[in-house]
């Protein structure tokens, strides 16, 4: 059997919608109904329902996941074995870094390009997770207190963030917080999770603008209408932009991480070694 099909199978059972176990697997939603489609078809059996509101594992479906997943870590870990073995200084090598609107990485990542021109750089910036057990990143760099234990790396750096804001927004408010209105960092794990982190640094917060783009945070607080935390080199940039405090509201630790499969790759340990001498936070 196609290792692929369980991987197809897998991934869309855990997304259940086409679209999203297409970005998971690099392909266009047709084709992931496509393979879906030719599976039920060549084996003689429904593996999902179609809803309006997705995919939904049928009842052999879901009798089929767990020895599916079996298969689908044991060849992840075979897959993840072969590109820890490499001993080359070339050939790919992927990236999960913050947007560059947390943290900027381009100084860095420049400088070990022109010093390694064979290994060639896939860069995720973004703020969503990638899972190096489904080898969707080779190396994650987060803002994070709390790396997965499963993975290995080292902690870079402490980075504090600051409640930033426009001059004519600070002086609308008097300065005060509490008065503030407030945009958040929201991730794809829900409103309640984020809220609750937020109010935990700051108290009956009005929370009036939630965004899963760090990007799109920045802007909306240069508009001058609401508060957002950001770093220091970043709020740098924009000289409208002032803390209403030099006291952090929190800080973050910043984590360098890898699979325990993939830190002997030649590549992996070259990135790693040279991104921990960078001092990453200026």
């Amino acid at each position: 059997m196609d290792w692929d099909d369980i991987r197809y199978f897998t991934v869309l059972a855990r997304s259940g919608s086409l679209s999203s176990a297409a970005r998971t697997l690099g392909v266009t939603h047709v084709t992931v109904a496509r393979r879906i489609d030719r599976l039920e078809t060549q084996r003689k059996v429904k593996l999902f329902d179609r809803r309006q509101s997705g995919y939904r594992l049928t009842t052999a479906g879901e009798r089929l996941m767990s020895d599916a997943e079996v298969v689908e870590e044991s060849c992840l870990h075979f897959e993840r074995k072969i590109r820890g073995q490499s001993d080359v200084l070339a050939g790919p090598l992927t990236l999960s870094i913050p947007e560059t609107t947390l943290i900027d990485l381009s100084a860095p990542l420049a400088e070990f390009m022109r010093r390694y021109p064979d290994i060639e750089l896939t860069v995720f910036a973004t703020s969503e997770q990638h899972n190096l057990n489904q080898s969707q990143a080779d190396i994650l760099i987060r803002i994070t207190d709390h790396p997965p234990e499963l993975l290995v790396g080292r902690k870079l750096t402490d980075i504090p963030m600051y409640a930033y804001g426009t001059r004519e927004y600070l002086d609308s408010i008097g300065g005060d917080m509490k008065k503030a209105s407030w945009v958040i960092w929201q991730a794809a794990f829900g409103k309640n999770f984020g809220d609750r982190y937020f109010r935990n640094m700051v108290e009956d917060a009005h929370i009036t603008l939630r965004t899963n783009s760090n990007s799109q945070l920045v802007a909306m607080v240069r508009q001058g209408v609401v508060l957002g935390l950001m770093t220091a080199p970043i709020a740098r940039r924009y000289p409208e932009l002032l803390p209403i405090s030099d006291t952090p509201l929190v800080t973050s630790e910043l984590w360098l991480l890898t699979h325990s499969d993939l830190r002997d790759s030649a590549r992996v340990r070259c990135f790693m070694k040279f991104i921990s001498e960078w001092p990453v936070a200026e």
